[in-house]
């Protein structure tokens, strides 16, 4: 009995405690870990934040699993995990090891939780020209590991290929771009809406758990959509060209019938209109204010820098119609009828 409990209070004195950092998303649950070995039985165990206040299960905030000595392996491993609504900032937690049997072979470790943040958004575009995406990232601690992946879930090489080039970036003052550029024909090919995603893992701390973001590309549509009226002979009327598909503003000019250009005036009024990013479009309008006596057509030209496009010609049709209304003297005699024709 001597021998055994001898054996026993050596193997808890050389017990060693051992921590593995993380390095995980903001807002996200992870759990921390710590392994206790050359120990003969299960030990207590208590964490601590970096404050040293103790941290105890609530499920809210924090799970505690103590773990249960392994005679196979002579350890024992206990585990933290901080749920979403508590890992929103850098800590370093400690795992504290208590020996019920040898105060002495009492130990502790420090665990880093080092949280990140990325930012993907969603993104209209063009498909004249090649387009980029970036997935942002800052609170690195050093360069991460960046994947993506496409529409189809594939992954998508590093470096330039036919269809994407990815750039992994560089992590410097903790923070790190990764960018995505779909070249103009892939754009072409993709559906309206399409979702790529950014994978983020740890550089530094290679037990990380990823951090997987979507975000939504939509291609847009060059479309000049002309507004026809119909109004009254020799009256004021206002006509419209809504430019949508664009993702800033375009270059807008009017002409009549006769190909000439309209300018602002005591006969015209022309608006551009400004970019509405909400709806990716611009309207622009021509005031006819001298009034048509007969119908007309006049073109909104449209030139868009990011559609390659000059100097795009949409026909807008004013027609005109008379009415004629007179006044009459009526007997009170018999029912009357006015006519507006």
């Amino acid at each position: 009995v001597a021998i055994l409990i001898l054996l026993h209070l050596i193997s808890v004195a050389d017990a060693t405690v051992t921590g593995t950092s993380k390095e995980v998303e903001q807002g996200t649950d992870v759990t921390l870990s710590c392994v206790v070995d050359n120990i003969t039985q299960t030990e207590t165990v208590s964490w601590t934040d970096s404050s040293s206040a103790a941290v105890t299960s609530d499920t809210t905030n924090y799970v505690i699993d103590d773990g249960t000595f392994n005679e196979t392996t002579g350890e024992q491993t206990t585990t933290l995990t901080v749920k979403a609504v508590a890992n929103t900032e850098d800590t370093t937690y400690t795992c504290v090891i208590t020996s019920s049997t040898d105060a002495s072979a009492d130990g502790s470790a420090d665990v880093t939780l080092n949280v990140f943040t990325v930012t993907l958004d969603d993104k209209s575009v063009v498909t004249a020209s090649d387009q980029t995406i970036t997935c942002a990232m800052t609170g690195l601690s050093a360069t991460a590991n960046v994947s993506w992946t496409d529409p189809d879930g594939a992954a998508i090489a590093d470096g330039a290929g036919a269809d994407y080039t990815v750039d992994q970036g560089t992590e410097s003052g903790g923070e790190q771009d990764s960018t995505l550029t779909i070249t103009s024909t892939k754009l072409q090919a993709l559906d309206t809406t399409s979702i790529f995603t950014c994978e983020v893992t740890s550089g530094e701390y290679t037990d990380s758990d990823a951090a997987s973001n979507t975000m939504t590309l939509t291609t847009l549509v060059f479309n000049p959509d002309p507004k026809d009226k119909e109004v009254e002979e020799d009256t004021t009327a206002v006509i419209s060209c809504v430019v949508s598909g664009i993702t800033e503003a375009v270059t807008v000019s009017w002409t009549d019938s006769s190909d000439v250009a309209l300018t602002d005036g005591s006969d015209y009024t022309i608006t551009d209109g400004t970019y509405d990013g909400s709806s990716n479009s611009q309207t622009t309008t021509l005031s006819v204010t001298a009034g048509v006596a007969v119908d007309s057509t006049f073109s909104c030209v449209v030139t868009s820098s990011e559609w390659l496009i000059t100097e795009n010609k949409t026909e807008v049709a004013l027609n005109v119609f008379a009415v004629t209304l007179d006044d009459k003297s009526v007997v009170t005699a018999s029912d009357q009828t006015i006519t507006c024709a």
